[in-house]
């Protein structure tokens, strides 16, 4: 990871912030940006894996405001812009809340979650944190969100954090905070935000998560001017107007696990344990009958779960293929559960867009695909017939 802290940066003798005429501390800094009013920015995004010689780079767009009191589900309002170009060719979507409603678009899937019809989508296990206007694509790089996290950090001891009151980057007057955070005595991720010291807008940041491991994964994002100043859609008619043809070509309501059945598998694309990505189009087919199945390697019977899949496979007249797809991200609790990787098998993690697309608030999950990407079947939870249900639907979708 850059040391920006100690080798860019030089504190000087006294705090002084202009704007608050006092030296301002780290409790003010959370509290500024948590109510940072009319944000518009740019960002370069640039996302590097060990594996990869070169970083996926996004341009994105950020727009957001303070949102109202009365309003709880989220910080701010937002509209987020990105796009990605690779290998010649361009991806964009966005990302929007405001007022209990939530829009994704990307793909050419446009989803929306409205909290008056689905409040489970935005507080799914109890915690707002977990909702889906909370956990959108690089809403975590607007100043709302970032005071919110410096707010939690105050009282979270699993972070590590040093806060620079006067720091100098290439001439330019800031403030930053780095520090770590660590889970039971190992370094899961190191971080360094930097401010400007007069506006406190974000200048830049950068994440090292698992550092040294071999999911190791370098973000950097590198704040500029939006030119193109604009304000967050308030209403859905406002955002129709910003985006007219993808409300046109691509709306649709957002998947329930429970309509699944004879529906063709939403896109995705998520990491392997190997670090490469697992990506399925919205119009791929697979090669074989596939079994999905969406786990979580921190709740019981996961292992027996692996297994009776593993026998179900291996008991069937034709070949399928098998997905292990871990919501989250421990890949030590993943290995341990699964063992060696057979041929026919995809190991994933951090799978939790695709558990959430799908609708799935708890695990484990079982799908049974056919060829065309179609969910014949599904089961959910662990019982001691998971290996008959998976020889006996997998059979029928190869038919």
């Amino acid at each position: 990871m850059k040391k920006f802290i100690t080798s860019a940066m030089l504190p000087l003798v006294a705090a002084i912030v202009p704007l608050s005429g006092h030296a301002l501390d780290f409790e003010e800094l959370a509290d500024r940006l948590a109510n940072y009013s009319d944000y518009n920015a740019t960002a370069k995004y640039e996302v590097l894996l060990p594996t990869s010689q070169y970083p996926v780079v996004y341009d994105i767009v950020l727009i957001s405001d303070k949102n109202c009191v009365s309003d709880s589900l989220a910080p701010a309002t937002y509209l987020i812009e990105w796009s990605l170009a690779k290998d010649g060719n361009t991806s964009e979507g966005f990302s929007a809340y405001f007022d209990g409603n939530h829009y994704r678009y990307r793909d050419q899937r446009l989803q929306e979650f409205h909290a008056e019809r689905d409040a489970i989508a935005f507080n799914p296990t109890g915690r707002l944190s977990d909702g889906v206007q909370n956990q959108a694509q690089f809403c975590d790089l607007l100043p709302q969100y970032i005071g919110r996290t410096f707010a939690n950090m105050k009282v979270d001891s699993t972070y590590k954090y040093t806060f620079h009151a006067d720091t100098v980057i290439d001439g330019r007057k800031c403030v930053a905070v780095d520090g770590t955070r660590s889970f039971k005595g190992i370094e899961a991720l190191e971080f360094v935000y930097v401010f400007d010291r007069e506006t406190l807008e974000p200048v830049m940041s950068e994440f090292d998560s698992n550092p040294g491991q071999i999911s190791e994964q370098i973000i950097t994002a590198t704040y500029g001017v939006n030119k193109d100043v604009r304000k967050t859609a308030s209403s859905e008619d406002e955002l129709i107007a910003l985006y007219p043809e993808v409300f046109e070509k691509y709306r649709e309501s957002s998947f329930r696990l429970e309509n699944m059945t004879g529906r063709r598998l939403p896109a995705f694309s998520v990491p392997s344990v190997g670090g490469e990505r697992y990506t399925h189009s919205k119009d791929s087919k697979f090669d074989v009958p596939t079994v999905i199945a969406l786990l979580d390697a921190e709740t019981g019977m996961v292992a027996e779960t692996v297994g009776s899949l593993r026998e179900a496979i291996d008991a069937l007249p034709m070949r399928a293929e098998l997905i292990l797809a871990f919501t989250n991200n421990k890949v030590e609790l993943i290995e341990s559960a699964v063992g060696e990787v057979r041929q026919g098998e995809h190991l994933l993690m951090s799978a939790r867009g695709l558990a959430r697309d799908l609708g799935v608030t708890a695990t484990p999950v079982i799908l049974i695909c056919d060829r065309s990407a179609t969910v014949k079947d599904l089961a959910i939870g662990y019982n001691n017939d998971i290996a008959d249900f998976v020889i006996q639907s997998t059979a029928n979708a190869a038919r």
